[in-house]
């Protein structure tokens, strides 16, 4: 029998359940969303508005001549304001000033009062606002305390749980849900967990400080009376930027207009999906995207147009900035011990060349990069010298100063030395500890990666293959697990005998490598770097150690994007130095440790090095040719060469930078420019442009001498 429908209040649930099949993680997973914007009210938060009004009712507690009060971000505001309306009941709502424009407005539309908070003290100030007037005058307000009331999770255990058990048929392995007041995932996790222990239940929370409103980070928020952690088998952190951009795709792929916590909700699920090989996973879309349109939500940012490869994803991806404006790279630094060789030459000049080209595409690129100088190379190296640690050091720091100079590597913005930081690696530690990921062994601090559930994920290596030792030396370490890695060392005799030593909590000793090299990282910036680059030599373990306690400790990515070059191939460490003093010189160097695609290896030989050598002097003396080319007309089909010259080195470099095809374009450019040179000359006005591009250019690959010495311009006058 067809049910009667006697108000608009009986068209509160049953909500559609419709599947993302652009969404798909993988075969046999299947990606489905509860549309809770099909509510009248046009959320999720309907449900307990209802429940929470008419159970007040029931007890006595709410009568007409009291006014519902609550502190809320819009939703439940907006469900408890219009249930008002139909009932007669009069509403005060205490939110935060911050809120959108559009929540605002539909409150007042149904009648209601608002009490804006400010906007730095978030939900929990309209929270704290809204308790005190409650307090104050109990007689004149029933405060719905949708955070505290058990009728919010239970109007989900009769009603939203009930609807995807019925809607799936019984087929559902997982449910995901943004945490806000939790009354929907606590009511869900209640009821489906007595159908089938064996549904995972997934809580979705933002991170510190973030913008996605009616969301709640447990950590900074008052946590909500009836949330109870253990009904929550998984949590996952998403970032705002995350959050927004999935809104975005969920529109364009879905046709889908939805609001924030619906972006946050898919990013976790599709965080989650490989816990399960196969089956239906449901995520809770609480409300629509019409409720956003005055906050960012919708506005675009400009893409990028850069696809690079994701050595976490193992795939070529379209590189995202956190910021529109400005990316934030990170690269791990040489070990002030020895002088730079070919291999370190080449990760500091495809950082280099990464962050030049970055600028050319008109952003503002903040490079960090950390120098170790504080480990067993250059205690050794010290000691042997029989001088200061830091004098040792300072020695090869100066001289890792002239090599980025004769390789004219831009110096990186800031450039931290591990030394500088070990207080703030105390506390790193002392915070993992706190939180279980590190345990103290005979005054030495170790990492415990079974602690740590997606170790392995940027190396793929397989933990059972674990090669036992290659991360630490275990005849001086004695560890839980010998795959552990370790924090803190305890300092040896011979440390202490010279001095080179730190107080901790645990005894006298000294940070890991891996501790100093993140801990520069996220000192020098709170979020995610936009890019992290090095060789792929340091993926495992020193980047996965960086990986683990980085998020171990933040909840947070390190880096959004990891790119990491080859190596070089050398019958012997060949240092810049060794290929300056054989007469070689810094830009022909830089030229050849440029010319092979960073993610291929590239191998030395003299033969090749001469090669690029005789390759850059042709370059240059075009660059003569074209300042002391004689005077002729301008040409119509410069512009066009000069295109063709720019857009084609670009849009090379925009397919993960590949330099071999960009600079075939400056060969074909020379090839059409040298003709016009030797037949009719070339206008002041195309000289100009000209040199423009080729500078252009330069500023990326940093190879070419651009200037004109006065030894050029005598001996053109002399010929």
């Amino acid at each position: 029998m067809e049910k009667r429908y006697h108000n608009i209040l009986d068209y509160i649930g049953n909500t559609p359940l419709v599947q993302l099949k652009s969404f798909s993680p993988k075969r046999g997973v299947e990606i489905y969303a509860k549309l809770e914007s099909f509510n009248p009210g046009g959320s999720v938060k309907d449900r307990p508005a209802l429940f929470m009004i008419e159970g007040a009712e029931k007890r006595g507690e709410l009568t007409g001549e009291k006014i519902i009060l609550e502190a809320t971000s819009g939703n439940t505001g907006i469900g408890l304001a219009w249930i008002s309306a139909i009932k007669g009941y009069r509403c005060l709502f205490i939110m935060s000033e911050s809120v959108s424009e559009e929540r605002k407005k539909i409150l007042r539309a149904f009648g209601a009062d608002l009490y804006l908070t400010p906007s730095d003290l978030g939900t929990d100030g309209a929270i704290e606002y809204a308790y005190s007037i409650a307090r104050e005058e109990p007689e004149r307000y029933w405060l719905a305390d949708q955070f505290n009331n058990p009728f919010n999770w239970h109007s989900h255990y009769h009603g939203t749980a009930l609807e995807i058990w019925k809607q799936t048929q019984g087929q559902v392995d997982m449910v995901v849900s943004a945490i806000g007041t939790t009354g929907t995932i606590m009511g869900i996790s209640r009821r489906l967990k007595e159908f089938n222990q064996k549904i995972l239940i997934v809580g979705v929370e933002p991170y510190l400080g973030h913008k996605i409103q009616g969301l709640k980070n447990m950590k900074e928020s008052y946590s909500p009376g009836i949330f109870e952690r253990a009904r929550v088998d998984y949590m996952v952190n998403v970032e705002d930027e995350e959050a927004f951009d999935m809104v975005r795709q969920i529109a364009k792929r879905e046709g889908l207009l939805v609001g924030m916590s619906s972006g946050a909700a898919l990013c976790g699920a599709l965080k989650v999906s490989h816990l399960i090989d196969r089956g239906k996973i449901v995520v809770i879309f609480p409300d629509g995207g019409e409720r956003y349109l005055s906050t960012p939500l919708f506005i675009y940012k400009r893409r990028s147009g850069i696809f690079l490869f994701n050595t976490l994803k193992r795939e070529v991806e379209e590189l995202s900035p956190i910021e529109e404006d400005t990316i934030e790279i990170f690269s791990c630094g040489p070990t002030l011990c020895k002088d730079i060789d070919i291999a370190e030459a080449r990760r500091l000049v495809f950082a280099d060349f990464l962050c030049r080209y970055l600028k050319s595409k008109g952003y503002s690129v903040r490079h960090v990069m950390s120098l170790t100088d504080l480990d067993d190379n250059t205690i050794e190296g010290a000691i042997k010298r029989g001088i200061p640690l830091r004098d040792f050091t300072n020695n090869y720091f100066k001289k890792f100063t002239e090599v980025l100079k004769l390789l004219n590597i831009k110096v990186p913005a800031e450039m931290a030395r591990t030394t500088d930081h070990i207080k703030d690696m105390i506390e790193i530690v002392k915070g993992l500890m706190e939180k279980g990921y590190a345990y103290e062994k005979l005054r030495s601090i170790y990492f415990d990666i079974s602690r740590f559930k997606e170790y392995g994920k940027l190396s793929k290596i397989d933990m059972e293959k674990i090669k036992i030792g290659k991360t630490v030396d275990l005849e001086r370490y004695e560890k839980e697990n010998p795959r552990d890695f370790t924090l803190f060392k305890r300092s040896t005799l011979k440390e202490l005998k010279e001095g080179i030593y730190f107080h901790t909590p645990w005894g006298n000793g000294r940070p890991s490598w891996h501790l100093e090299c993140v801990t520069v990282a996220m000192m020098n910036l709170e979020r995610p770097y936009d890019i992290y680059t090095s060789g792929v030599e340091l993926i495992f373990p020193h980047h996965e150690n960086s990986i683990a306690i980085c998020e171990a400790l933040n909840g947070r990515a390190l880096a959004n994007h990891w790119i990491h070059s080859e190596q070089v191939i050398s019958e012997r460490d060949w240092t810049v130095k060794d290929l300056i003093e054989r007469g070689y010189g810094g830009k022909g160097i830089r030229f050849w440790l440029l010319s092979r695609h960073y993610r291929r290896p590239l191998i030395f030989s003299f033969s090749k090095l001469k090669h690029f050598q005789n390759t850059l002097f042709r370059l240059n003396s075009f660059i003569r040719r074209v300042h002391f080319a004689p005077k002729g007309r301008e040409n119509p089909d410069i512009d066009q060469y000069i295109y063709d010259l720019s857009h084609g080195f670009s849009s090379s470099l925009d397919k993960d930078l590949n330099v071999a095809w960009a600079i075939s374009h400056i060969y074909k450019f020379m090839h059409r420019i040298n003709p016009l040179i030797e037949s009719r000359g070339i206008g002041d006005t195309d000289k100009e442009k000209i040199m423009n591009a080729l500078s252009a250019i330069d500023s990326i690959l940093g190879i070419m001498d651009m200037e004109i010495s006065e030894e050029d311009m005598e001996i053109d006058r002399l010929v």
